[in-house]
């Protein structure tokens, strides 16, 4: 997008702060992965920074195995702006066996919402030292359990896992946005 993502707003609010009020209603505890912490601090979150940088998403679940060492945690980018706690619940309430669970929604994977295990936290380490970036490489050799979007509410779940990546993508979750408010 040419610029900060989680700073561009919809309806007024930040997509970060959108993000985390969705979470900070699903899980106990947020934690923020950024490379650049001071632009987050309004949202009051504790931050961590990614130890590999440069690396995109995988960095960020490296970051966050690091700082949670076993543990699973559900990780969500910060371009949903129409997340729904029930949704993200919905997710968090499956066992990741070992792998992910995964949400598919109009037929695609959405590894950036979705709930990691401690070991598939820890494998982006070694897809990291490997040189790779793809987040969906790792999903590959992954165990993944299938949320279906039926399962995430049917049709309504494609305005929930509707995300940013593009000014037009952009422009779109603004209109989005004032038609659920007429």
């Amino acid at each position: 997008m040419g610029r900060e993502k989680p700073l561009q707003t919809v309806g007024g609010i930040t997509l970060a702060e959108r993000a985390a009020t969705a979470l900070r209603a699903s899980v106990d505890d947020v934690l923020l992965v950024t490379n650049r912490p001071e632009l987050y601090a309004f949202l009051g979150l504790e931050t961590l920074v990614d130890i590999i940088p440069g690396r995109g998403p995988l960095s960020g679940l490296h970051a966050a195995h690091q700082r949670l060492g076993g543990k699973a945690a559900l990780v969500v980018a910060a371009d949903y702006p129409f997340l729904e706690p029930g949704a993200l619940r919905r997710i968090a309430c499956e066992d990741p066996d070992g792998g992910v669970v995964l949400p598919h929604v109009d037929g695609h994977p959405h590894p950036l919402c979705a709930l990691y295990s401690g070991a598939a936290l820890a494998a982006a380490e070694g897809a990291l030292v490997s040189g790779e970036l793809m987040v969906l490489s790792l999903l590959a050799r992954l165990p993944q359990v299938v949320v279906s979007q039926t399962e995430l509410g049917g049709a309504v779940a494609s305005r929930i896992f509707f995300n940013v990546n593009t000014p037009e993508d952009l422009a779109r979750a603004e209109e989005l946005f004032a038609q659920a408010q007429a």
